[in-house]
């Protein structure tokens, strides 16, 4: 089990390798030199990114914390640093709030690890600390990256490559 801490990163993104249709999606830390490269799916992904977006709605409404709109922070457009090693595959994610940052929490297995853990303390994890300003950037990027993939059908919604798919309302 390893344990990997970036408080704070000197970068927090995901990003993917492959094409549309095929693509491998990852979260990657990095800081002094130290890189962590998470693999998830595109729905985790989504997910991390609406419940990052509920979260600051939540802090938007304290006193004195301003979350700044999309438009007003930097986004990271830098592709994966290589090498594309995964650390761990994502089997757990949170996202937290202390009264002045927000954390980022993933929990999953190595590569090769096969089988159902049943001891936590067994898991490796990745912990982010982010300004509320990188945590809007994240999700931004974290937008556009899932909607780079294959066009929706206009029928029926579901992804549409460049051979087609079947679509249940041709039928």
């Amino acid at each position: 089990m390893q344990r990997y801490v970036f408080d704070p990163p000197e970068r927090f993104v995901v990003g993917t390798v492959g094409q549309p249709g095929e693509r491998a999606f990852y979260l990657q830390a990095a800081a002094g030199g130290r890189l962590v490269t998470v693999g998830l799916e595109k729905s985790e992904v989504t997910a991390l990114a609406e419940g990052l977006t509920a979260l600051l709605g939540q802090v938007s409404q304290q006193p004195g914390v301003i979350v700044p709109a999309a438009a007003d922070v930097e986004i990271d457009l830098g592709p994966l640093q290589a090498p594309f090693e995964e650390d761990f595959h994502l089997g757990q994610l949170t996202v937290s709030w202390d009264g002045e940052r927000v954390f980022v929490e993933a929990a999953g297995v190595a590569p090769g690890h096969v089988g159902i853990v049943e001891d936590e303390s067994a898991l490796d994890t990745l912990r982010v600390a982010l300004t509320v300003a990188q945590t809007r950037a994240f999700i931004e990027r974290a937008r556009s990256v899932v909607a780079a993939g294959r066009p929706a059908c206009v029928l029926c919604g579901r992804p549409d490559g460049p051979g087609g798919h079947f679509c249940p309302r041709l039928n």
